[in-house]
């Protein structure tokens, strides 16, 4: 507390933004949900069972443990303007990747780099942009988020 009372014009400014609402990091996405559906016409389709066994005999490796046969071009995304949408991209199509191969192994969780440049040159035709965001793949974000939970049941342990 003593170093807040040594620069209270500091301490206020602070208090001021979080209480106003002032820092938040990212805008909302748009909420029309006519747009997202369309949008997700970019993704390649997936047929998810309503009851999702364990695969048996599954031998489940974390994707973090998987570093080693990351393809170059995910280490390369983890910075610049298109980070985040190309890891949005990336996380849906290793997801996908595992419930379409049953391979809880490094060898499905680390997908093929060359669907995320393909999924992401149909979001830049659909959307007309150049350099994608994280508005441009939230929907991606989204849909791959439903998914891990089934990755997860299949191969008996986190993702």
């Amino acid at each position: 507390m003593g170093m807040l009372q040594a620069k209270p014009f500091s301490t206020a400014l602070i208090l001021a933004t979080l209480l106003t609402g002032m820092a938040t990091a990212e805008t909302p996405a748009p909420t029309d949900l006519a747009q997202e559906e369309a949008f997700l016409d970019v993704l390649p389709k997936i047929d998810v069972p309503d009851d999702v066994p364990p695969v048996p005999g599954a031998m489940n490796e974390e994707f973090r443990n998987c570093e080693s046969q990351w393809p170059p071009e995910y280490a390369m995304s983890q910075k610049g303007p298109e980070a985040r949408a190309y890891r949005d991209i990336y996380g849906y199509v290793k997801v996908r990747n595992v419930i379409d191969t049953s391979d809880c192994t490094c060898a499905g969780k680390v997908a093929a780099w060359s669907d995320v440049d393909l999924i992401a040159a149909a979001i830049r035709k659909k959307t007309g942009e150049e350099q994608l965001s994280w508005q441009d793949t939230k929907v991606i974000f989204d849909a791959s988020n439903e998914l891990f939970p089934i990755a997860e049941t299949m191969c008996g342990g986190s993702f």
